[in-house]
């Protein structure tokens, strides 16, 4: 029979100088690992070689037998298959194989060690379920030196795709072999190269030695460390107690600060001399020696902040550590590492949202991994072969919409997690990983800023349980790290504004390492936001715009800016982000039209009990439809999972875990059009249409919805959202409720609603004064009912789902009422047209009148000395295209939407020569100014398109 022979040796063979001053460890020796390709060489029979995509299986091939060989009941004397190790010295190694069983008469085959006996191996088969690939053990003691591993088969049909020997006792392989080996690799032999490089240190010396603000107050914190006493005493742990844990953060921040120190300014110098370097080493062993966590335990950032201070110990102090200490301190990692959420290889979740997106791989397990990387490459291979196989592709496709799907708390801490990853390789010396628009995404919630120093809400919001009313909501740290990064001074800026605030610490004591690392201090922080445009567009696959009439730094409540955002959504990613596509928000002097319910609460009958992720609130009001202004087409049979039938948007399913995944039914919106101007700073109009069917099932044919947010310029009427709805039910039986939220008890006046905020914070230092008009002009005749108060918040099908706040001094903003707004009769389609405006509360001045504008093609409103005007049936309209705008003298701004691309003329009867315009494909709009009331004619020109124009210049005026 052939014999392969793979003479893989080890590239790693141990450097066994050992530091006079280290204290003796009882510790296995450092750990071995081979890795194998079953196919490595030309197979021989009965073994041939099968393909497959290496997203299966490891190097995309795998070796069997044929299905129809008998079975061999004693071994061959010769060896089929033929691997060779070098094993540096004497001790327990398990051999994984990864192996396949077809069927339950193909699960075994036959392994040996050097001259020993062949012995059979079984590979786990279960009747019933498809055939997987199974890693299966076999420990062995192996003498040092060359060792040969030796297969044969016992079954036919068996495969093999690849062997690991690893003398770490408690490392599983499960899910490795699926993912290809990293091509971008750390430098070898090199140390520093852990968030550092040699040619690093000194700016990062300057930074921690710099008498700049932004950099006092963690230095401070990062001396407190240094000088702290290298004492570990952690509490007694008790198994099965009320703490998981006797981990201390503090503790863990000495060993990472003086660590640091050690980097900075004992690199060089003698083992003898370097100090803070080993106590950093000292404390590091003492602490793995005595944390500990109870099984089952799920707070995986305490472990991994353990695992990313073992890391920077093992670069930063690497000189400093026998062989025998970095062995433990890797062992210790894998036993650690196994136990995290996404487990070690890190393999147990997904790779698009979830925990499986926060620091667990993207900083702290590639963090070790980098670390280890010559002395246990293997590490390395898992994490960053997993990284670049599932990680990047996902987090491209999402940073195109320059905004975080997570919504406004949890897309700051994920976001954080990507630029870890970033700078890990970065500072290893590696080419960008991502895409450089990565950058944009904070503008998200750069642009989302209200002047009140809150973020408008989005998707699963924790900030507002703990920040005061006089507190600025802050993520700093995910601002600072894509600003140096990119050397973007706007992200500086907000950095800085975040970071400086003296009404409470903005970054944790544990994170003051980031700014000294990773900051700059050099660098611009200016442009403030007050120079970008006031209107941002967002696309797929977030579907977002955010309309602001300006900019406000520092926290304002009388501040006269508006802001307003028009969410129609892309793709649904799920965990945190809410069944919301369409939904918008408003905020003026308060928020006004806001987003419902609380992520995190207390329970109203017993506030020791609280309400999170997956309460009863949560999964039947705060994350659904009903809680957000956006439509409701009630279906009375239809299933939610056995949750509240809300009459809302669909399940789309669990998060997903793949790029691939998430194509597959998590499509909820489509952007149809999108447009701003006329000027760019400070757009009079802003515009964005979309079809929201697929955010449904079956029982909406067709929804539509279209927003326009009016800039008026005029301080006391200073802004207008007009929402367009075109509606159709697959059953006319099906009510269609149209939704906005409030805080405060809306007041109902035949087709028109008035809201109101006028309270004071906690404090009783901030006043809200802002006031929202509401005018239903579509469907004629509609039913508006209100909904909420006392006991009746969170209402929906006539069962409350009551939460309330964790502190007195939060900033929730649940709500509790809402408004919903219904056709006075069943119909399978509807048009919904609904015109709001803000204003001062206290003002003594009337709400700007509202005009209803009707055509057979058009529908729409007049708001002040603004029109505009939609399709009636949805689809782009070409031709001629007339409408009648009401008697007046003065001019009128008019935005006629919905319109086919090409070259347009507007003539207005009876008067001078037309003007002429062109309709860009995406935008589909038309903005003119209008010299009064009158029948104005559309024309679109015979020849179709004309050039496509991306922006609209300055108004051109009907003579």
């Amino acid at each position: 029979m052939f014999k392969l022979r793979c003479r893989h040796k080890l590239q790693y063979l141990i450097h066994v100088a050992l530091l006079a001053a280290s204290p003796p460890l009882h510790a296995a020796a450092f750990p071995v690992e081979a890795m194998f390709e079953a196919e490595a060489g030309a197979p021989g029979g009965p073994w041939t070689q099968e393909y497959l995509g290496s997203n299966v299986i490891s190097g995309g091939s795998y070796l069997s037998t044929p299905s129809d060989l008998a079975r061999a009941d004693t071994p061959g004397a010769a060896a089929e298959l033929s691997y060779t190790v070098a094993v540096p010295r004497d001790g327990n190694y398990t051999v994984w194989l990864r192996v396949l069983a077809p069927a339950a008469d193909a699960a075994s085959l036959y392994l040996a060690l050097d001259n020993g006996a062949y012995a059979s191996v079984s590979v786990p088969f279960i009747a019933g379920q498809v055939a997987q690939w199974t890693w299966v053990p076999v420990t062995r003691w192996l003498a040092a030196g060359e060792r040969e591993l030796k297969l044969q088969y016992r079954e036919g049909g068996v495969g093999i795709d690849c062997l690991l020997v690893t003398a770490l006792a408690d490392f599983v392989p499960q899910g490795y072999g699926a993912y290809p080996l990293p091509t971008v690799l750390p430098p070898p032999g090199e140390h520093p190269r852990l968030f550092a490089r040699v040619g690093d240190l000194a700016a990062i010396r300057s930074r921690f030695e710099s008498d700049a603000q932004e950099m006092a107050t963690h230095r401070a914190v990062l001396n407190g460390f240094i000088a702290s006493p290298a004492v570990v005493a952690l509490p007694v742990f008790v198994p099965g107690g009320p703490a998981g844990s006797n981990h201390q953060v503090d503790v863990v921040s000495t060993i990472k600060a003086k660590a640091l120190f050690s980097l900075l300014y004992e690199g060089g110098g003698a083992p003898a001399s370097a100090q803070r370097g080993g106590e950093a080493v000292q404390m590091l062993l003492d602490y793995l020696a005595a944390v500990r966590f109870s099984p089952g335990y799920s707070h995986p950032n305490e472990k991994g902040d353990i695992i990313l201070a073992s890391a920077m110990v093992y670069d930063w102090c690497f000189h400093l550590m026998s062989a025998q200490q970095r062995a433990y301190v890797v062992t210790r990692f894998t036993q650690i590492a196994a136990t995290m959420e996404i487990g070690f290889p890190p393999s147990r979740q997904g790779a698009v949202v979830g925990h499986g997106s926060d620091n667990q791989l993207l900083r702290d397990q590639l963090a070790a991994a980098i670390a280890f990387y010559d002395e246990a490459p293997l590490v390395y291979n898992i994490v960053a072969g997993r990284f670049f196989a599932d990680y990047i592709a996902p987090r491209n496709y999402a940073y195109a919409a320059q905004a975080y799907h997570q919504g406004a708390s949890y897309g700051t801490v994920r976001f954080l997690a990507d630029m870890y990853a970033a700078w890990l390789f970065r500072r290893m010396g590696a080419a960008p990983v991502f895409d450089p628009v990565q950058q944009m995404t904070p503008y998200h919630w750069l642009y989302t800023r209200r002047p009140d120093g809150q973020w408008m809400r989005d998707g699963d919001v924790y900030h507002s349980s703990y920040t005061n009313s006089r507190q600025t909501w802050s993520e700093p740290l995910a601002f600072m790290l894509p600003a140096t990064y990119y050397n973007n001074s706007t992200l500086k800026h907000e950095y800085l504004k975040q970071s400086l605030q003296q009404s409470t610490s903005f970054i944790h004591a544990k994170d003051s390492i980031w700014p000294i690392l990773l900051g700059n201090t050099g660098m611009d922080s200016t442009p403030n936001p007050a120079t970008l445009p006031l209107t941002k567009y967002f696309p797929d696959p977030a579907g977002l715009m955010i309309a602001r009439t300006g900019w406000t730094d520092g926290i304002h409540v009388e501040s006269g800016n508006v802001v307003a955002t028009t969410k129609l959504g892309g793709d649904w990613f799920g965990n945190h982000e809410h069944y919301d596509a369409g939904h918008f928000q408003i905020y003026y002097k308060g928020g006004l039209a806001i987003d419902s319910g609380i992520y995190s609460g207390r329970d109203v009958t017993d506030p020791a009990i609280p309400l999170e992720y997956g309460s009863a609130h949560d999964m039947n009001y705060h994350k659904r439809s009903i809680a957000h202004n956006t439509m409701l087409v009630y279906d009375p049979s239809e299933n939610f999972d056995g949750y509240a039938n809300d009459g809302g948007q669909r399940f789309p399913g669990e998060e997903p875990q793949t790029l691939a995944e998430l194509a597959n039914g998590y499509k909820v919106a489509t952007v149809l059009r999108h447009q701003s101007g006329p000027q760019v700073q400070a757009p009079d109009f802003s515009y964005i249409k979309g079809d929201l069917t697929a955010a449904y099932s079956s029982k909406v044919r067709q929804f539509q919805r279209s927003f326009v947010f009016l800039n008026l310029k005029d301080a006391h009427h200073p802004a207008a959202l007009i929402v367009f709805d075109k509606v159709s039910a697959s059953d006319a039986g099906f009510r269609k409720t149209w939704l906005l939220h409030s805080q405060s008890e809306p007041e109902i006046s035949g087709d028109t609603v008035v809201i109101q905020r006028t309270d004071w914070d906690y404090n009783s230092t901030l006043q809200y004064n802002g006031k929202l008009i509401n005018r239903t002009v579509l469907p004629t005749n509609a039913v508006l009912a209100k909904v909420g108060g006392s006991g009746n918040e969170f209402s929906v099908g006539g069962i409350n789902y009551p939460i309330q706040p964790e502190a007195d001094y939060s900033t929730e903003e649940a709500g509790a009422w809402r408004l919903e707004v219904s056709p006075p009769a069943a119909s399978e389609t509807d048009l919904f047209l609904n015109v709001m405006q803000v204003m001062d509360a206290g003002s003594a001045l009337p709400a700007l009148p509202t005009t209803a504008i009707a055509s057979p093609l058009l529908a729409g409103v007049q708001i002040k000395d603004r029109v505009v005007l939609f399709s009636r049936s949805g689809l782009p309209l070409g031709g001629t295209v007339t409408f009648e705008l009401p008697a007046q003298s003065a001019s009128m701004q008019v935005l006629v939407t919905d319109l086919q691309a090409g070259s347009w003329t507007v003539r207005k009867r009876g008067s001078g020569g037309p003007i002429e315009d062109e309709v860009s494909d995406d935008g589909g709009a038309l903005y003119f100014v209008a010299n009064g009331g009158g029948v104005y004619d559309l024309q679109r020109s015979a020849s179709g398109a004309g050039r496509a124009a991306a922006a609209l210049p300055a108004s051109p005026a009907v003579p």
